[in-house]
């Protein structure tokens, strides 16, 4: 049995409720939906019966849901109240059809953080078994004073947080080669979590159960020049730096969970030997091609560990989901 903490999902009824709204480009095509100028969507993002076998097929005893992030927040955007609630009620009804193979992870209204800790309460005493966070608030840093109370409530309920990039700054550069996907989203995980290693979140709250996307990134190749600016001596020292935290940045780094979608079995090494395989989860960015949905790059990596593999497949997911 496998837990995957990484899929994403929309339901049909709400996918059909944005095209007629004219949302995030979101239009009917011959394949169901897809993105205006962009391409269908793969089905498999709305389509349950195809979901249920490929979890069946994979033995996937438990998939994690959210939405993708691009609709929970983006350059110059990101979720108020009202969208926040509708993107967790698609997501509850999406859980309910889900044979009890899917769990529901919330998005907190992130566009407006004074409402952030009681939209989290909501959603899990609605059923939602955690909490999906963008790394940013179209483009507005996590680590500011307003978002503290989204942190100590995620620390307080216990749950699961799990954290996936998005455009904080929309530059040219991105918008050729998939660059958007490929370089800056895995450079914004890396911004997100350093900020909030320097600002102490990670200090205040050891009890944090934050899982990283994409296997956090380019955060774990940053974990020694982390620790640079927190020993500068004098010229290029940052008082900053070490104003909130007590030790090197690189040691919060095992305080962090990631998942197992790095594409490539020298990076899932080098992750499993920085942080440890007991801070490594399987997930697979389920449905999307540049994620590793069926998990077949995951499992192949892992079999070069097979004393971690029951671990990290299973075990690590179930601990952090309280099971």
């Amino acid at each position: 049995m496998i837990v995957d903490v990484h899929a994403h999902c929309l339901s049909r009824d709400f996918l059909r409720e944005l095209a007629r709204e004219r949302a995030f480009g979101i239009e009917t095509c011959p394949e169901g939906f897809g993105f205006a100028g962009y391409g269908p969507l793969d089905p498999l993002l709305f389509d349950m019966a195809g979901r249920l076998e490929s979890l069946e097929r994979r033995d996937i005893c438990l998939q994690l849901v959210s939405p993708p992030p691009r609709i929970v927040s983006h350059a110059g955007w990101a979720a108020d109240v009202a969208f926040a609630r509708r993107l967790n009620a698609q997501t509850q009804a999406t859980v309910r059809d889900g044979a009890g193979r899917l769990g529901g992870l919330a998005v907190p209204p992130i566009a407006s953080p004074a409402h952030c800790a009681d939209e989290i309460r909501r959603a899990l005493d609605a059923g939602h078994v955690g909490i999906a966070l963008p790394t940013s608030a179209a483009g507005r840093p996590l680590d500011e004073p307003a978002f503290a109370p989204l942190w100590a409530e995620c620390a307080r309920q216990g749950c699961i947080v799990f954290m996936h990039p998005t455009t904080g700054v929309a530059r040219e550069a991105f918008a050729s080669y998939t660059m958007l996907q490929l370089v800056g989203w895995p450079s914004e995980t890396a911004l997100c979590v350093a900020r909030l290693i320097f600002a102490g979140v990670f200090e205040r709250h050891p009890e944090l159960k934050l899982v990283l996307a994409h296997g956090g990134g380019t955060l774990a190749m940053l974990a020694g020049r982390l620790d640079l600016a927190y020993e500068a001596p004098r010229f290029e020292a940052n008082p900053a730096c070490r104003a909130h935290i007590s030790r090197p940045p690189s040691t919060y780094l095992r305080d962090i969970f990631y998942d197992t979608v790095v594409a490539h079995p020298d990076a899932l090494d080098f992750l499993l030997k920085l942080v440890g395989p007991e801070q490594v989860v399987f997930g697979t960015d389920f449905p999307f091609e540049i994620g590793d949905a069926e998990g077949a790059k995951a499992l192949a990596a892992l079999a070069r560990q097979p004393d971690d593999v029951r671990r990290i497949v299973l075990a690590n997911g179930a601990r952090l989901l309280g099971a």
